[in-house]
């Protein structure tokens, strides 16, 4: 599933939502689902970011130029420096299995309109896990943050409108589709449309299947 546009760890049986201090006592959050941990990002997480980032197939709908170690690394050492939420208001997690160590991809939520409590997600996923749940389940997590732990009443996600993987994860994950956003990216030197899709505090539990 191509993606869409990632302390000391508690214990992966341990509380759904765990807080602690980072470096320079900045507060991480780390977040559990029934098969995933989804933490911050720490300084040796590059090398599992470069080996899904590099893969031909992990951008085939992003409008990135090819990815490197050297973009890795870049990628990574921003979301470190950033912290949780970053200045942007954003706050990244990396995905990791709970009973292993690397990282197979990545998830941010962000609050873009404080005053009107919206928000936005983009995810990412190791080519080589697609079509196991791992990224509907991890949206499921941050969506649950988003309306619990953040206050949000709607947040928003698009996807290229030919990355049918993408969008039907939204789909199980309890957002709907609002509509088609035309010619909304220029990719490659060609336009592609986007599909938008949300969920409403209350409502994306009850969609959810």
């Amino acid at each position: 599933m191509p993606p869409a546009e990632v302390v000391r760890l508690a214990d992966a049986r341990g509380p759904a939502c765990h807080a602690g201090l980072g470096n320079m006592g900045q507060v991480v959050t780390t977040l559990y689902a029934s098969r995933l941990r989804l933490r911050p990002f720490a300084a040796g997480d590059w090398p599992d970011v470069a080996a899904y980032s590099i893969r031909p197939e992990f951008r085939l709908y992003l409008p990135l130029p090819p990815q490197t170690e050297e973009s890795a690394r870049a990628f990574v050492e921003d979301r470190v420096r950033g912290g949780q939420p970053n200045d942007a208001g954003d706050w990244h997690f990396g995905l990791q299995l709970v009973e292993a160590s690397r990282l197979i991809g990545s998830i941010r939520i962000g609050v873009r309109e404080q005053a009107h409590r919206q928000g936005d997600v983009g995810y990412a996923l190791h080519p080589d896990l697609w079509g196991h749940g791992y990224a509907t389940e991890a949206l499921r997590r941050v969506l649950a943050f988003g309306f619990k732990n953040l206050g949000l009443e709607r947040i928003w996600a698009i996807a290229d409108s030919r990355n049918e993987a993408s969008w039907r994860v939204m789909e199980r994950a309890g957002m709907e589709r609002e509509g088609v956003m035309r010619h909304h990216r220029l990719h490659r030197e060609e336009w592609r449309d986007s599909v938008l899709y949300a969920a409403i505090r209350d409502q994306a539990a009850e969609r959810a299947g």
